[in-house]
């Protein structure tokens, strides 16, 4: 009995590890920045978390400014001039520029590629000119890990999150949105993001939990990998330590 009781708590603490550590793992804490040659090799990596990038590297947002994107517009012009219909209040945010972030690991030249990658495996690739010389109307491109409400990730749960500054060119409340307009003003065609297939959005182009950014660059194989930094270890990987160690002592009390 002292076994099967033994053996039931300690699946039972795994189960609550497993389950804690999958609800706050959704936000991601650290980013990991690579850059790669055209055919696979890589040039450099390093990885820094939410505290050091606050600390290091400029601000984007005072935690006051709202930004905002835009969803499917289903009635009249699709393309919403004025961007009056269904736009998304993202909160009022701060994070960090990836061009600042890019530029940790050599930075990325004209006819780069660079793609986001999410926690769970979505992806999102823009080219260079999008996050080095982006227009006005759709402004810097961030990665937040702050929101005014939510307070800072992982309790901001869809941080790190993909996000434009944009202007107050276009709308009547002077807010500064990223709208389906300055998409098609400001982006190539093919980066057009379409909800269903026929309604744009901006929002699509939000991803949330953004855990890796990746610099595809023109430049040969001829630098060995290198890793400039590596902070803190993930969140997760704590709750797993402080989880184990709780089991072991559950053990002990039987």
């Amino acid at each position: 009995m002292n076994v099967l009781n033994c053996t039931c708590r300690i699946l039972f603490a795994i189960l609550v590890i497993c389950i804690f550590t999958g609800t706050v793992g959704a936000a991601t804490t650290e980013i990991t920045i690579e850059k790669y040659t055209a055919d696979g090799s890589l040039l450099n990596t390093t990885t820094v978390d939410y505290q050091w990038m606050e600390a290091n590297l400029p601000v984007v947002g005072d935690g006051n400014t709202h930004y905002y994107l835009q969803g499917p517009v289903f009635e009249g012009d699709i393309w919403d001039p004025t961007e009056s219909v269904n736009i998304k209040d993202m909160g009022a945010l701060k994070g960090t520029s990836v061009k600042d972030l890019c530029d940790m690991v050599g930075g990325a030249s004209a006819g780069d590629t660079i793609t986001f990658i999410a926690s769970d495996g979505l992806k999102k690739t823009f080219p260079q000119k999008y996050i080095y010389s982006p227009a006005p109307a759709m402004g810097i491109i961030f990665l937040s890990w702050y929101s005014k409400d939510e307070g800072y990730v992982p309790e901001y749960y869809t941080g790190m999150r993909l996000m434009f500054t944009g202007d107050t060119s276009l709308n009547p409340q002077g807010y500064h949105v990223f709208g389906v307009a300055d998409e098609k003003a400001t982006m190539d065609e093919q980066d057009w993001y379409y909800y269903s297939g026929k309604y744009p959005t901006t929002t699509g182009l939000s991803v949330q939990n953004v855990e890796t950014i990746s610099i595809i660059s023109s430049v040969p194989a001829t630098t060995q990998p290198t890793t400039t930094a590596t902070q803190s270890p993930s969140f997760g990987v704590v709750i797993c330590v402080f989880g184990i160690l709780g089991a072991v002592l559950l053990f002990r009390k039987v």
